[in-house]
């Protein structure tokens, strides 16, 4: 269990910080990047780790010194904050729309080299359109649909006449598929969540096996996730877009192997929020509600400062309740409550900072590109 567990929320090191709040186990986070790290050299396969989870320099450093081969970005936002700060190997995971979009990722092109996904000729034609004569070339990947019905190209055909069209501009280099299986990173059976995994390389691998047909070998076939890294190394992915790992939250804690193993990772990220009023039998008031925890996931299963066994429900913008089992006492009032993540990525999207615990220290690291664009 991690470090965060084995501390009084209402110790020291939290006395001073204003709740709602979001809180890092910086050492509960390095032991998870560690572990990745080391699951994917063992498996002879890169990591990309997804920045959409994080939205962290700081995090992403760390994911780079550990051994990854660059960061996934879901949004513009997200990478330029990662360019500005010189995190290399980016590549931009969502296709783009929108008046300045193109003219944006030409500009992340000159300053770090970044790669970005299309799924449609008119994206290439206004990619082409903003760039320079003295730009250097763009590498991009086409997305694939693998049956999350959400992006990418439908079929083998339109994959293959995509990536033609890109190899065919001197400006452009064609560089690889890809495909995000996100309809199974969070299905809790094992044999579910292993058949989606399976339909979607399976639709990866005859993309790819096309295209190699067509001289158009790719060098790069990317996607996967926290809930099928196991299943995805296998292939035929050339690296893992994993995220929410370096976290944990309510979801993944459900995930279960085979073996009804859970995930080899432990919860790092928390809410800190203070219990505000205390009138009601075996219940208390927190002040962490849903502008503090994302609401499109289960309610938190860690929760700490209080009893074992307390569930957490939402009661508005700004309030949540804790009740009690009956033959345990309430937490007092003024007392404060670690929460662990209800859906990770959302929820640190609310927030401007982490309050990182490391040791006996508590750092505050930005939380960046925080806005859809």
């Amino acid at each position: 269990m991690s470090a965060v567990t084995d501390l009084d929320p209402n110790g020291r090191l939290f006395g001073a910080l204003r709740t709602p709040c979001v809180v890092v186990d910086a050492a509960a986070l390095d032991r998870n990047i560690a572990l990745m790290a080391r699951l994917a050299r063992d498996a002879g396969i890169k990591l990309r780790p997804h920045a959409k989870t994080h939205k962290s320099v700081e995090i992403a450093r760390r994911q780079i010194e550990a051994g990854a081969t660059g960061i996934g970005c879901a949004t513009l936002g997200e990478a330029e904050s990662l360019a500005d700060a010189n995190i290399g190997g980016l590549l931009l995971t969502s296709p783009v729309m929108g008046a300045d979009a193109f003219v944006r990722l030409t500009r992340l092109n000159l300053l770090c080299g970044l790669l970005a996904v299309v799924d449609h000729p008119m994206q290439v034609d206004l990619l082409l359109k903003a760039m320079q004569p003295t730009d250097p070339p763009f590498q991009l990947l086409v997305d694939v649909d693998v049956g999350q019905k959400r992006t990418g190209v439908a079929s083998v055909g339109d994959g293959v006449a995509l990536a033609r069209m890109i190899a065919a501009q001197p400006r452009l280099r064609f560089v690889g598929i890809q495909g995000f299986a996100g309809n199974a990173q969070h299905v809790a059976d094992p044999r579910d969540r292993k058949a989606f995994a399976h339909r979607a390389a399976d639709t990866l691998c005859g993309l790819r096996d096309a295209l190699i047909e067509e001289g158009l070998a790719p060098d790069i076939v990317t996607g996967s996730g926290t809930g099928t890294h196991q299943l995805d190394a296998a292939g035929p992915y050339t690296e893992l877009q994993v995220g929410s790992y370096v976290f944990m939250d309510a979801d993944y804690a459900a995930i279960r192997d085979e073996e009804s193993r859970p995930l080899p990772f432990e919860p790092s990220l928390f809410v800190l929020a203070t219990v505000i009023s205390a009138n009601r039998p075996g219940e208390v008031t927190v002040d962490a509600g849903t502008k503090a925890l994302a609401t499109n996931g289960p309610p938190p299963v860690v929760i700490l400062g209080t009893a074992d066994g307390a569930r957490y429900r939402f009661a508005g913008d700004e309030h949540g309740i804790l009740t009690n089992a009956p033959s345990h006492a309430p937490p007092t009032l003024g007392s404060r409550i670690l929460l662990g993540a209800t859906h990770c990525d959302p929820t640190v999207n609310l927030h401007a900072c982490y309050h990182v615990i490391l040791g006996e220290t508590v750092s505050q690291w930005p939380i960046r590109g925080r806005y859809a664009g």
